[in-house]
């Protein structure tokens, strides 16, 4: 990945990203807004999104907007929140095709860029308020979305055991808010949000595409041409490590097939520790992969789970392990986790564990450069964490990290909440 994002900031405070590619037909512009996870925005922010995509006042009617992007060639919109360690984002995306492949001149980049100015600036209003119908609308549709997390029995295993790994502290929060906020939201409160939001929130724009960077920022400089004053993207400091404590184990019961076991553990590593290309590698020989520890031992060698893997949070400090199993099989399976765990502190790593892992992580590294959203992802995680890393930079260090740097790292990965959900009948037959 020769290429990287440009970077420039307009005089009321956008920064501009750009990164000129002849990889792709189209162009993404990509807007984000960064707000902090509160319990007083939460909800605000994950249903704003989904209102402003409805319509502009330029096109008020969902339908008649939507017919508006299809006719340019199928430009895409999407719009949505993101939670990124302890901010959630507000990001508004629009994918236009590249004019040079266009026999028509119809400068889609600048109507690429206008349509996004509009959906993040320039909503359909009534009384200087949402329109009430589309604010109800999405209520209901934002309840049904939280609600049916229940349908996802992991996702919701690690709903939970994050909620009681972190209680008391933002991180806590769910990306999509909470269901007992939404009675409360009103079309003249959100607007309200809405406004303070898009002029003292910091705001990003990344674009990916055949475009010089001067283009774009002439076009982006004359598109968001309003006045902002925003507050600067703060960085959290390095997270290290949390006071040690018992390790807190919580089961519930529901009508569930199967048991699913969510583990956290605190690792004190986030993107912006220099060990953070080390927690990749113990994170990956650990249970990353197919060929990793949990998966090979767990569930082949012990036929413990249905699936087990783990994962880490590149913004939090935090890695998580999920395992679907059998109720009866929680006592021993989370032993042989740990077990694993142990292992990989001791340094009980094979030279195939360790190049196998090197070559995943490298080709998922590298997996970026297909795709304009993993970049700008990229970019973004890094913005967050303060690192101006690009990726050829992080693939240079992944391959410096010794088994030393492994056992090091891993050796400071402490157990914190073991979350088991498991079937009533299984429960009340124990």
């Amino acid at each position: 990945m020769d290429e990287w994002f440009s970077t420039d900031v307009l005089p009321n405070g956008i920064n501009v990203y750009v990164m000129q590619t002849s990889k792709f037909k189209s162009n993404t512009i990509t807007a984000v807004i960064y707000s902090d996870l509160t319990e007083d925005t939460v909800t605000l922010n994950a249903i704003l999104p989904e209102v402003l995509s409805r319509g502009t006042r330029r096109w008020p009617r969902t339908a008649e907007f939507r017919q508006s992007l299809d006719s340019l060639y199928g430009t895409g919109l999407s719009a949505g929140v993101s939670k990124r360690g302890e901010k959630q984002l507000l990001i508004f995306s629009v994918d236009v095709a590249n004019d040079a492949y266009l026999s028509a001149d119809e400068d889609l980049l600048r109507q690429g860029i206008g349509i996004l100015r509009d959906v993040v600036f320039d909503p359909v209003l009534e009384a200087e308020a949402f329109r009430e119908d589309y604010v109800e609308q999405e209520k209901i549709n934002l309840r049904r979305r939280i609600e049916s997390i229940i349908d996802n029995k992991m996702g919701y295993a690690f709903k939970r055991c994050n909620e009681e790994m972190f209680r008391g502290e933002p991180y806590a929060l769910y990306r999509l808010g909470r269901v007992e906020d939404i009675p409360g939201i009103d079309p003249e409160g959100l607007r309200s949000w809405h406004k303070k939001a898009v002029a003292q929130l910091p705001l990003d724009i990344f674009l990916v595409g055949d475009v010089a960077r001067e283009r774009v920022l002439e076009l982006v400089g004359e598109v968001f041409d309003m006045e902002r004053k925003p507050m600067p993207l703060e960085v959290p400091a390095r997270v290290g490590h949390r006071v040690p404590v018992q390790p807190r184990q919580v089961v519930e019961s529901m009508d569930v097939n199967q048991g699913s076991l969510v583990i956290g553990y605190w690792t004190g590593v986030n993107m912006s520790d220099p060990d953070y290309p080390a927690i990749l590698m113990a994170n990956g020989i650990y249970g990353g992969y197919a060929h990793s520890k949990l998966f090979q031992n767990v569930r082949e060698g012990e036929s413990l789970a249905y699936s087990v893997y783990s994962g880490i949070d590149q913004n939090k400090g935090v890695m998580n392990v999920w395992a679907g199993i059998a109720p009866e099989a929680m006592d021993k399976a989370v032993e042989i986790i740990e077990e694993q765990l142990d292992d990989v502190r001791s340094g009980r790593i094979s030279d195939d564990e360790m190049d196998k892992t090197r070559r995943a992580i490298t080709r998922d590294i590298r997996m970026m450069g297909d795709s304009p959203g993993a970049q700008i992802d990229y970019a973004i995680v890094s913005r967050i964490n303060g690192v101006g890393e690009k990726p050829d930079e992080l693939l240079r260090r992944i391959e410096a990290v010794s088994m030393d740097d492994i056992v090091r790292v891993a050796s400071k990965i402490e157990l914190d909440t073991i979350y088991f959900l498991r079937n009533e009948e299984d429960e009340a037959g124990a």
